[in-house]
């Protein structure tokens, strides 16, 4: 990862800002984009590792932003997109539609138009890495919206493995890591963002892994 430039899509929080760091460790140059991250710049930059990194803000719901915002950071080795849609918990007989139109367009359709408009500028050797979520393998009563994005994420992964080769593309599926009711239940309890970003990283690292989604769960599919 030594000089090589990764794009973090939501990289100014949770997940993506604990990938941020860890990418920068590993010497890489990063770029943080995320619907905050200019207004979020001066306190990122106080953290040592984020210092030098670029801050972009743009809405990933617009394909115009999006170009925007390529256009802005060139040519790049990785692309990873931390993204979440909009939490919509609901019986699906009673879900508002523009509601679950709405949360395609953030992660599933923000996605899909990242790697669309983006491959051409990704160099020889280097990945896209999705996030999709457990709930796309095992719903819950009242999160169809969430088991549709991430099943329809997870399925995006493999066809663009076979379509953009040899860009890999790959996802990643996090468990809990703030449903306090199931912190006893999970084997390993609930997940750090440190250690969910691991499974961003392996795969941007592993340069013969492609349509491959990793469950980071803590074993929470066991239960």
């Amino acid at each position: 990862m030594k000089n090589q430039t990764v794009l973090i899509v939501g990289g100014s929080s949770g997940i993506g800002l604990a990938l941020a760091q860890q990418v920068k460790q590993q010497g890489s140059n990063v770029i943080i984009a995320s619907k905050s991250a200019e207004q979020q710049a001066p306190e990122l930059r106080k953290i040592n590792k984020l210092k030098e990194c670029k801050y972009f803000s743009f809405d990933i719901t617009k394909e115009s932003e999006i170009k925007k915002l390529l256009e802005k950071v060139g040519c790049i080795d990785h692309i990873a997109i931390t993204v979440k849609s909009p939490l919509i918990v609901a019986p699906f007989l009673e879900l508002n539609t523009p509601d679950v139109r709405h949360a395609f367009e953030t992660k599933f359709w923000g996605q899909y138009n990242i790697a669309k408009l983006a491959y051409k500028q990704i160099n020889s050797g280097g990945s896209i890495v999705f996030s999709s979520g457990s709930l796309g393998i095992r719903p819950y009563f009242g999160f169809s919206t969430l088991s549709m994005i991430n099943g329809a994420v997870e399925s995006l992964c493999k066809a663009l493995a076979l379509e953009i080769a040899p860009i890999r593309v790959n996802a990643v599926s996090p468990g809990f890591t703030t449903l306090k009711e199931m912190e006893d239940k999970i084997p390993l309890g609930l997940g750090k963002f440190s250690q969910i970003a691991e499974a961003y990283l392996f795969l941007m690292n592993n340069s013969y892994l492609t349509g491959t989604t990793i469950l980071s769960d803590g074993g929470a599919m066991l239960i």
